[in-house]
């Protein structure tokens, strides 16, 4: 017989469901490059959030916050969504510009309505062969699988449940967090293509933090997931494999503040310069030993392991 599957329901306001959309574009597409458009009151242009898709095209999410039953308390089976309000918003996305948009996704909390799908799609197919910007959508059905295939967003949103139904596990709600951290660009390629200096010490620091006290954060401060600190881990093996990476970080900092102050690292406006062969060296050994570790951890508690061109 095989496991009941948990079910998830949506967030009960539009704010956490910005919230989970947002965690999950993270999740999915990992290039930090996802914002939450503008706030409360401010005119957004037909989308909620924008960033770059699997294929690297700018793409708008309008997020759609719809009830799932009636006023009398029973379960909807189509989508409030409407075909008027989805073209309403489309034309009010057309005004973005520098870039414009490449793709629209419309994320409802509605079950999955057929009519609907058919309306989209049609919608979509006409816009392409007019070369204007792709329409898609996601019903909370798609979330649904998204939170079951991505432990970050189970773990991260959904805790509670998972302790009610006894499948939460400490261990791993810290790891999916910290996993999470060290899948940034950070630790994926060679110091001399780093985005830029800033960027580069600043992910160092935010993953010496998630360590330190569970909460990880972007590069703009925005908080991505929360977690506790490495020392309630109840893996001992585990918990001195992490203090070993957090030493190893902290020396990250060190070189790199040293580099700066010695003027054989350069920040520019768009790159991280490190004139010492040397030094560069060091740079990718640590952050290489740093992975190395982590999938050793990850391997073991049989997580998805960490990718990089370092390891």
């Amino acid at each position: 017989m095989g496991n009941i599957p948990l079910t998830f329901l949506p967030p009960q306001n539009f704010q956490d469901f910005e919230k989970l959309l947002k965690g999950l574009v993270d999740v999915i597409w990992k290039q930090e490059g996802w914002q939450i458009y503008g706030r409360a009151g401010q005119k957004q242009l037909g989308i909620d959030l924008y960033g770059y898709d699997e294929q690297g095209r700018f793409t708008g999410i309008q997020c759609k916050k719809k009830n799932q039953t009636n006023d009398e308390g029973k379960l909807l089976t189509k989508s409030l969504l409407t075909k008027t309000l989805i073209n309403a918003e489309i034309i009010s996305a057309e005004s973005i510009d520098n870039p414009k948009l490449e793709r629209l996704i419309f994320a409802t909390t509605s079950p999955r309505d057929t009519k609907l799908q058919d309306i989209v799609r049609a919608i979509s197919h006409d816009r392409k062969k007019a070369e204007k910007f792709t329409v898609d959508i996601w019903f909370w059905d798609d979330f649904q699988i998204y939170i079951e295939k991505h432990l970050e967003l189970m773990y991260g949103f959904y805790s509670e449940i998972l302790e009610k139904a006894q499948k939460y596990d400490k261990n791993i709600h810290f790891l999916t967090m910290l996993r999470q951290a060290f899948t940034r660009p950070a630790f994926s390629s060679h110091i001399r293509r780093e985005e830029s200096g800033a960027d580069f010490i600043q992910a160092i620091k935010n993953t010496m933090e998630a360590i330190t006290t569970g909460h990880l954060y972007n590069r703009r401060g925005e908080l991505l997931t929360t977690s506790f600190d490495y020392q309630k881990i109840t893996n001992n093996n585990w918990k001195n494999t992490i203090e070993e990476i957090n030493t190893s970080l902290s020396e990250i900092r060190k070189i790199y503040q040293q580099g700066v102050i010695k003027k054989s690292i350069i920040e520019h406006p768009t790159c991280l310069e490190v004139l010492d062969d040397r030094l560069a060296e060091k740079f990718n050994k640590l952050r290489a030993d740093c992975l190395q570790k982590m999938n050793t951890i990850l391997k073991e508690a049989k997580l998805d392991l960490i990718k990089s061109e370092l390891i």
